[in-house]
């Protein structure tokens, strides 16, 4: 492996590996496509095209079971979401919510087809303060029935014991039914809530089965386990607004299920060693990688990524309007290690790139290390806000950023 590679995240560069589009054309077919999301009559959508004026943050409440994460991310295992987190996002003018979740948290552990609803109760709660605020609510499995992105990660190196899926989403039926099982149940649930109001997220980030050998067929096979998922959801609510996360660790359009007409989610961490500094979790390697500065120079000062790059890099998520499905960007941000200006130099360009794809987006925090409030990052100059710390600075840019 050669310096650039080993300088890269999990995924180097997923996207080279998709045609990038020959020519804009693919804007002009968009803009000609009606303003409509599958259940969503009357869609807030952004202009000039087909997909959802989403702007806001994911929240952490239910993100895993396993409590070594609390050492980076802010939660509590408690599934107590804030409702001051719903009311600043509001009052802000943000109006998306991903929640990403760990299921075993409302499964039980001996049988993976019983469902403990008592534990279902903070996400209802979290539903109804959505409604309240006017914040739709992205229902989201972050840990899904045999699988899990965290599962690949190296405990030794890492520093972080994870309780990894025993089975395999893509190879046992098992894992599937029980995923299957997961968003009939949510789809019974929450049937006659408007998608306008709330939609599913299938999985996080999927991609074959991290810490396993590559068989070369997964994104065939995570299409074949979306589709169960999709057709028992819409089984029980035909109606319900489903969002597919890219192949690849979230970064690679999935053709395969355009026809389902499902919104396909693109999460953007790119560069990796901007917006990954120091994150260990991620890649060990990390901690060694050069002081980041945007655009990103080597050891000779030379640009090796920059705003064009960015935007070469995501050109190719153009393409599903051609087919009538919408796209959101439901993850993107800067550890807390990046220096406020390069962080704010980044979100400036990235965020340009990203609305230049009409597409809205979200941070992966709104409190804690990639978010706007207590990021604990060096040299920001913080306003106290309700006994936090807010980056202002930020939070002015991306208001300025979002696209009615």
């Amino acid at each position: 492996m050669n310096e650039q590679e080993n300088r890269e995240l999990v995924v180097a560069d997923a996207l080279s590996r998709r045609t990038v589009l020959k020519s804009m054309a693919g804007l002009a077919a968009a803009s000609a496509l009606p303003l409509k999301l599958h259940g969503m009559d009357a869609a807030p959508t952004i202009a000039g095209s087909i997909n959802p004026r989403w702007y806001g943050f994911n929240l952490l409440e239910y993100f895993s079971t396993d409590p070594d994460w609390m050492k980076h991310f802010p939660y509590k295992n408690d599934g107590m979401f804030l409702e001051d987190d719903f009311r600043w996002m509001r009052d802000w003018g943000f109006n998306w919510v991903r929640l990403p979740m760990d299921y075993r948290f409302w499964t039980d552990a001996n049988d993976p087809m019983k469902i403990i609803e008592k534990m279902v109760e903070p996400i209802d709660r979290a539903i109804r303060l959505g409604e309240k605020y006017g914040v739709h609510v992205n229902v989201s499995l972050h840990r899904a029935p045999g699988f899990c992105i965290l599962d690949g990660a190296d405990e030794k190196a890492q520093g972080i014991h994870i309780t990894q899926e025993k089975n395999s989403l893509y190879r046992d039926q098992e894992a599937l039914d029980a995923f299957v099982h997961q968003w009939v149940f949510f789809a019974e649930r929450y049937k006659g809530i408007s998608s306008e109001k709330v939609s599913f997220n299938l999985v996080n980030e999927p991609v074959e089965r991290p810490g396993r050998k590559a068989t070369g067929d997964g994104e065939k096979q995570y299409v074949r386990v979306a589709r169960a998922a999709i057709d028992g959801i819409r089984s029980k609510d035909p109606k319900r607004l489903i969002v597919t996360d890219g192949y690849e660790v979230g970064t690679v359009i999935i053709p395969g299920l355009y026809d389902t007409g499902i919104l396909q989610s693109c999460h953007d961490y790119w560069p990796g060693p901007v917006t990954h500094y120091h994150a260990e979790w991620v890649r060990p390697d990390s901690m060694t990688w050069p002081y980041p500065t945007w655009p990103e120079v080597d050891a000779g000062g030379k640009v090796v990524a920059d705003k064009q790059a960015v935007a070469d890099r995501f050109r190719p998520w153009l393409e599903p309007a051609q087919h009538g499905v919408p796209i959101h960007f439901g993850e993107m941000g800067c550890n807390r290690y990046i220096p406020p200006k390069v962080v704010y130099a980044w979100f400036n360009d990235a965020l340009d790139v990203i609305n230049g794809l009409h597409s809205g987006w979200a941070l992966w925090n709104l409190r804690g290390p990639f978010g706007i409030v207590d990021t604990n990052r060096e040299g920001t100059d913080y306003k106290e806000f309700h006994g936090h710390k807010l980056d202002h600075t930020l939070l002015k840019l991306l208001q300025a950023k979002m696209k009615a």
